[in-house]
């Protein structure tokens, strides 16, 4: 089987299991009687603990060359791990399963892309390997959607979990290239070399602007659906579209780095990300919240492709692993213990309207500092790299 099929398949089966995960947890927390602060410091536990495991885990893979290795490991630790949630019970108890989850979970999307933006000749092609990964997703939501207006949402931890094994099996097949031409070995800690890099600190804060309001709203769609009079159904055919809109842009997106810099994409999709979320606010039918996720295509998917690539420029390969740990760690560590628990705060204060007004709010400081500072950088080169 050829080393492109491979990956794709990988990463069908891995965001198949993120589809069951993402938009069933916050559903599954609901059905405790958990009210919406609840929710959101419960959503936050684990990544807060990623943000710290995404550091050494990257760091680990980086410095002896075994991203593959460790994928193997988390990969096995997250599965165990997930099926226990589907028997977690009490707010003090379903925080210490989330917490090991988020530790064994967390490296597993930043070690996924650094092995495979190693391995392909032309990492701008990455979008059209990372777009199965939605097509999984959405093959799970719209399963779990019509699956669980009949079967017992406490079962999505256990359903999760075949599905992690089932990927664990087919990722002993990944190539496992590795990159020992320069001497990672030798730095202390790798991830303090990546956090040093021009222009990071800028990147990571508009990346903190945009997901702050992303993980908010990815924690509360189901909740804000459900209040709407939406059924399981229809949350799940939400998230459907939402996934099979990325495959859109992550099939062109190789097409678009060519012909825009990473920087501009990054300024274009917060200029959607907030018009996304100022379109929730005003919407009160959930019919057409279901039509406004195609506004996924063109805000996460194009963000996370164009923040990839320019990490890709930024930084030299022998660094990805730690590169694309720093970039998750504020994406779905940082931002997410922000936006969760702010949001719940928000919506048990005011109301979800709030939450996606001061999410539109976020993001417009975002766009500001993508347009004042990365737009006006001069091009990454691979001579720019080498002085990091």
């Amino acid at each position: 089987m050829k080393r492109n099929s491979i990956m794709a398949g990988y990463y069908i089966f891995y965001f198949a299991a993120v589809g069951i995960y993402l938009p069933f947890l916050p559903l599954f927390l609901a059905r405790l009687d958990m009210n919406s602060l609840q929710i959101g410091v419960l959503m936050s536990v684990g990544p807060l603990a990623g943000i710290f495991a995404q550091a050494v885990w990257g760091t680990l893979a980086d410095r002896y060359h075994r991203r593959k290795e460790y994928l193997l490991i988390a990969l096995t630790l997250t599965a165990i791990i997930s099926i226990s949630l589907s028997f977690g019970k009490g707010f003090a108890g379903l925080a210490v399963l989330l917490l090991f989850y988020a530790l064994t979970n967390s490296p597993i999307t930043a070690l996924s892309d650094a092995l495979v933006l190693n391995t392909l000749e032309d990492p701008r092609d990455y979008g059209k390997i990372r777009r199965w990964g939605s097509l999984g997703f959405a093959l799970t939501a719209a399963f779990g959607g019509l699956v669980f207006s009949y079967l017992d949402l406490a079962w999505f931890g256990a359903i999760e979990g075949i599905i992690l094994f089932g990927c664990l099996l087919w990722a002993k097949s990944l190539p496992n290239p590795r990159d020992t031409s320069q001497a990672v070995s030798a730095m202390p800690f790798p991830f303090l070399s990546v956090v040093k890099a021009p222009s990071l600190v800028v990147f990571l804060l508009i990346t903190f602007l945009f997901m702050a309001p992303y993980n908010a709203y990815s924690a509360f769609f189901g909740w804000h659906m459900q209040a709407l009079g939406a059924s399981q159904w229809w949350i799940g055919l939400g998230w459907t579209i939402a996934a099979l809109s990325e495959i859109v842009v992550f099939s062109k997106g190789s097409a678009w780095l060519r012909r825009f810099r990473p920087q501009q994409l990054i300024a274009m999709a917060g200029l959607v990300f907030t018009l996304r979320w100022v379109g929730y606010s005003v919407v009160q039918d959930y019919h057409l919240i279901v039509l406004l996720q195609i506004s996924q295509s063109l805000s996460f998917a194009l963000f996370y492709l164009a923040g990839v690539e320019y990490l890709n420029l930024l930084l030299p390969p022998y660094l990805q692993g730690s590169a694309q740990s720093a970039f998750n760690a504020v994406s779905f560590g940082i931002s997410a213990i922000v936006g969760t628990v702010g949001a719940g705060w928000l919506i048990r204060v005011g109301d979800v309207q709030l939450m996606y007004i001061i999410s539109a709010l976020f993001t417009v400081g975002g766009i500001i500092l993508a347009l004042c500072f990365l737009v006006k950088e001069p091009n990454l080169t691979s001579e720019k790299q080498e002085k990091i």
